[in-house]
């Protein structure tokens, strides 16, 4: 990636009505267990913070950190939430192993370059039984399906960080590694990871025109838009801490 790249975009503003974060307010409440004590939260390329926000308000329940690579993020970060927050690289996290009870880590993956050390350290940081929130655009998206077939670059992908060819609009988001909901679920199962929940999500951006269909392709993870996953870290001691009990 570009040096200051992430720090020009700006990255993760304004999206409280995401339909991911609709999808995971819901996991959070199905997965994510009150435990009678403050549960340590690693929001995982934070961007401007609407994750945490949005998912993590309750600071009697959850101790938020945010991580992200850009400097103009955290600054709106830790005014916004008024949480610690560290600058890194996604792929060589500077925590503790078993840092975390919970990792929530939205539209990173697609971005990195070493997706196996970004999977790899995550794991690391997370307690026996940690949980694993994270979602990514959908490569197979019905969009994308179209797409492809008439001809047209994905939606989502980018051959530049110059300029958009092939597909409509001007807007360059950096993914460089695209998941369809098969590949990441396998990529997180091979880095130890037990799958608990695959939902699908709209895709934000969708025209107007053709939010019936996206909705409709939304409860179909193979078909949605976004990819948005629940995951348990595998503990392969014989003897399984669980995360209600970690200090």
């Amino acid at each position: 990636m570009r040096p200051g790249f992430y720090d020009k975009t700006a990255m993760g503003a304004g999206f409280s009505h995401n339909p991911v974060l609709v999808a995971q307010r819901d996991q959070i409440s199905r997965w994510i267990p009150n435990v009678g004590r403050r549960l340590r939260v690693l929001d995982l390329g934070c961007g401007a913070g609407t994750t945490s926000m949005e998912l993590f308000r309750d600071p009697d329940r959850f101790a938020v950190t945010g991580a992200d690579v850009s400097e103009k993020a955290l600054g709106s970060y830790v005014r916004d939430t008024a949480n610690p927050a560290v600058r890194l690289d996604a792929q060589a996290l500077s925590f503790a192993t078993g840092a975390f009870d919970v990792v929530v880590s939205d539209d990173v993956v697609e971005h990195l370059v070493d997706t196996d050390a970004y999977a790899r350290e995550i794991h690391r940081v997370l307690v026996p039984d940690g949980v694993l929130l994270l979602s990514t655009p959908n490569l197979a998206a019905w969009f994308n399906r179209i797409a492809l077939l008439v001809g047209v670059q994905p939606a989502y992908t980018e051959v530049s960080f110059e300029k958009v060819f092939g597909r409509p609009g001007d807007d360059i988001v950096g993914h460089l590694r695209l998941f369809t909901g098969a590949s990441i679920r396998q990529f997180l199962e091979h880095h130890g990871f037990d799958i608990l929940e695959v939902r699908g999500a709209r895709f934000a951006a969708i025209p107007s025109r053709a939010r019936p269909i996206d909705a409709l392709a939304a409860r179909f993870p193979k078909l949605a838009g976004n990819t948005v996953i629940v995951a348990r870290r595998r503990d392969n001691r014989m003897s399984r801490t669980r995360m209600e009990s970690a200090s």
